[in-house]
């Protein structure tokens, strides 16, 4: 059912006009789907210039997109912009990670050490990211 729902949201939202990318327009639409460990689940689309970091809000919390290209960029997730480190780390334990542009992605997410206070890994869920560039 939620990967239903996941693929329903991801398809809806490529319907987007290609005419994006023009001269002062974002280049990148950035569609995401958070399922949380328990189940529960927040999803957001926005837009990014690839020109400096770019935050999206998706719940409560916030991704970062750096280092924005056709074919890769650098994804990070915080708990909020104000945060100074990131709430939550990949499987091999690094807060950002590099992934391919154009197709949905999907990202585990574990709780860091220090917020879980646990040495071990603690999925904290799932991030599904594509990231489209428009030229």
């Amino acid at each position: 059912m939620h990967r239903n729902v996941a693929a329903a949201f991801f398809i809806v939202a490529s319907t987007v006009s290609s005419s994006a990318g023009e001269l002062g327009e974002p280049r990148y639409f950035v569609k995401a789907w958070l399922q949380m460990a328990d189940r529960s689940f927040e999803h957001s689309t926005g837009w990014c210039d690839g020109k400096d970091d770019c935050f999206m809000p998706i719940g409560e919390h916030m991704i970062q997109l750096r280092n924005m290209s056709a074919s890769f960029y650098s994804l990070s997730f915080w708990n909020g912009p104000s945060q100074q480190d990131a709430c939550c780390v990949t499987r091999t334990g690094f807060p950002t990670l590099r992934l391919w542009s154009g197709r949905p992605r999907v990202v585990p997410l574990y709780y860091t050490p220090r917020i879980s206070g646990d040495p071990g890994q603690i999925p904290f869920g799932k991030l599904v990211i594509a990231v489209e560039y428009l030229g």
